[in-house]
């Protein structure tokens, strides 16, 4: 804590020195335009909802390679990665679970239906826009898992004459990344597309590499004036060694050295969007997302041999889990006037999911299920005071072939008073009203002697409300937002020995069963301060604090403190960041960019891996990253830009753990050049 308020005051000290004598404050950029908030474009400063934004130009200045770090700074957002890169990554939302928020990529879920969650260590950053993260209120647009909130990664729209980029990177630990983009405007066609490659050896002694190769396209079509196709593709390829695969098993310091997994990631979109009349429009879309995880392993002498080996029965050898999802709907928005707008959609889903795993003695699980979701959405938002006022009400039906009819409804109201009417003293206050559910996943429901057929979804309702303040300036504003919700019939792996599920339709496993134990309270504060673009300075820095209890239902015998907590969520968490962009460093036309960022995460509850009890202590963290890039023109060729750039991460080279007993990785050096043309 003392490291990270060092380096926060120092960073503010160094930004308050360069611009403190200007006289001039720079133009206020355009205000940017979010759709997930309430499924239309919107201005972000009109928003009713807490949304954050993480741009491509965020991303480039922090030269961040996975979208896991790239919402590392987002305030309310824990990202949690066991140790090496390209290892399972998960986000928690405002103290939800990782599986109680759902995940989009271009407005296509790609939450796992057998688990719930999604795995962002392997989802590149390539052909990413902009990430747009919605923290709460996310059930009455968008169904299940939104109770935390929704992310939405939407790909860049191809602009201009025809470009291209070539770049290229080594670094410590055997990091090495290549990387191709092409974009622009031919006409009606809109096209933008990329393809990379990132390897690295790890820094575990052995079977500690990662290899990942992303592919991804969007191609816009306008055959008719304001009728636009677009189609979109992802595909995702890694491959990773397992190092710490033992570590649960007790085995302490011993690397395994052939446990490996490998994962396959798909997405396709066919969307048409058309302006009928001026004041409706319609868009149709359909959809399908899939992703294959495979693992393999095998138990040797020394895994055998040791004390705590649980035996060839309890050793898993062999795993596939396929999940695909097919998705179809439709959304019309109407306009009255300039006063709101009808959104109206509907959307059918179907999911399956399998799991195929395997023992060293032959034994092991197998199950496979699909199901179907049908659901309407209604919303209105209403502006009025010259838009100073804005009113948004909604609600969702969603018919789930499991578990049936859940509604879902929301309401939240904003209001912007411009004090000066020139920016300076803007305030913007706005709060609401969300409700949320989750169905439980195929593995809750259906995993032999674990699932628990007769689960009910989890439901949320949640409040929120918060402000942003200009101070004198358009470069300089405050913004907090409070918030609390209850999530009952949370849905958790109960030991048998502690408790038999009241609701259980199956028959009791040997160890754990899953259960609706209870309910979840959260609450907490948001907060960020804004400095700058002045002089070339910016400077962002956030707090959160969260606060949470869980209480089980009444009958339950007391649950061991694991299921108590929320686990790997600390109650305290910063970032700030500090860049700095200067043009004509060198000669005429060059660009150089620096960027500090660091992060503090306080201490927080945590699994033991060697005993499985809860740690109510896992020692607190202080990371800093450090990001430089300097480009110019060619000489003699003014249009090829060629580069140069230099990426640090945990600078000061910390030693520490994001999950227990799964050391983060040491200091990582990447630098490479690119050229534009």
């Amino acid at each position: 804590m003392r490291a990270f308020c060092g380096a926060v005051v120092m960073t503010a000290v160094c930004a308050y020195g360069v611009v403190g004598g200007a006289e001039e404050v720079a133009e206020k950029p355009l205000g940017t335009v979010v759709v997930t908030a309430t499924r239309t474009e919107a201005p972000l400063g009109s928003v009713t909802s807490s949304i954050s934004v993480v741009t491509d130009e965020a991303i480039d200045s922090r030269q961040v390679q996975t979208v896991a770090e790239a919402v590392r700074p987002v305030p309310g957002v824990d990202v949690v990665q066991p140790g090496s890169p390209g290892t399972a990554a998960s986000i928690f939302i405002r103290g939800a679970n990782a599986n109680q928020s759902l995940i989009l990529i271009d407005g296509v879920q790609v939450n796992s239906p057998t688990l719930g969650g999604f795995n962002f260590g392997n989802i590149m950053t390539d052909d990413v826009g902009r990430i747009e993260v919605l923290r709460g209120a996310g059930g009455a647009l968008y169904g299940s898992e939104a109770i935390g909130g929704v992310v939405n990664m939407l790909s860049k729209k191809g602009e201009g004459a025809p470009h291209f980029s070539l770049a290229s990177g080594g670094g410590n630990i055997g990091a090495f990344s290549q990387l191709v983009t092409a974009a622009g405007e031919s006409g009606i066609v809109a096209y933008s597309a990329s393809l990379g490659y990132v390897t690295g050896a790890g820094f575990r002694p052995v079977n500690d590499d990662f290899s990942n190769l992303t592919n991804a396209v969007r191609v816009d079509v306008t055959p008719i004036e304001h009728g636009t196709v677009r189609g979109f593709w992802r595909f995702a390829n890694s491959s990773l060694g397992l190092a710490n695969n033992d570590i649960g098993a007790g085995l302490g310091s011993f690397v395994d050295p052939d446990a490996r997994q490998h994962d396959e990631f798909y997405l396709g979109k066919l969307e048409w969007e058309h302006e009928a009349l001026a004041n409706l429009s319609y868009r149709v879309s359909g959809s399908f997302a899939r992703t294959l995880n495979e693992f393999t392993d095998n138990a040797n002498e020394q895994e055998r041999s040791s004390p705590n080996f649980f035996g060839d029965a309890y050793f898993l050898s062999r795993s596939r889990v396929p999940n695909d999802s097919w998705t179809g709907d439709a959304q019309v928005n109407y306009a009255e006037g300039s006063i709101g707008i009808t959104t109206a959609g509907f959307e059918f889903k179907e999911q399956h999911g399998e799991v195929d795993q395997e023992n060293l003695d032959g034994s092991g699980s197998r199950f496979s299920h699909s199901r179907h979701n049908v659901a309407g959405y209604l919303q209105q938002q209403i502006s009025l005071l010259q838009d100073r006022l804005v009113i948004v009400g909604g609600f969702r039906v969603d018919d789930n072939q499991d578990f049936g009819t859940e509604v879902s409804s929301s309401w939240s109201v904003g209001y912007l008073q411009d004090w000066d009417g020139e920016g300076r003293w803007s305030t913007h206050i706005k709060g609401g009203y969300a409700e949320g559910f989750k169905a439980p996943t195929f593995n809750d429901l259906y995993y032999p002697n674990f699932g628990n057929p007769g689960l009910e979804p989890e439901i949320s309702s949640e409040y929120d409300a918060g402000f942003e303040q200009h101070l004198g300036s358009r470069w300089l504003a405050v913004e907090a937002t409070y918030f609390t919700r209850r999530t009952k019939d949370l849905i958790q792996f109960a030991p048998v020995d502690q408790v038999l599920c009241p609701n259980s339709a199956a028959t009791p496993s040997t160890y754990y069963n899953a259960c609706n134990v209870g309910r979840a309270d959260v609450s907490g504060v948001e907060t960020a301060l804004n400095i700058g673009p002045f002089y070339g300075v910016s400077m962002r820095g956030t707090y959160s604090y969260l606060n949470f209890e869980l209480t089980q239902k009444e009958g339950f015998p007391p649950l061991s403190p694991a299921l108590q907590t929320l686990e790997r969520r600390p109650r305290n968490r910063m970032a700030t960041a500090v860049q700095y962009e200067r043009g004509q460093v060198v000669r005429s036309g060059d660009h150089m960019l620096a960027e500090v960022n660091v992060f503090f995460v306080g201490e927080r509850h945590d699994l033991d891996p060697f005993t499985f009890q809860d740690v109510n202590d896992q020692p607190a963290y202080t990371r800093t990253d450090l990001a430089v890039r300097y480009d110019m023109p060619c000489p003699g060729h003014e249009r090829y830009r060629l580069g140069w750039f230099a990426r640090i991460q945990n600078l000061f080279d910390r030693d520490y753990d994001e999950v227990r007993g799964f050391r983060a990785p040491p200091i990582n050096v990447l630098a490479g050049a690119r050229l534009s043309f």
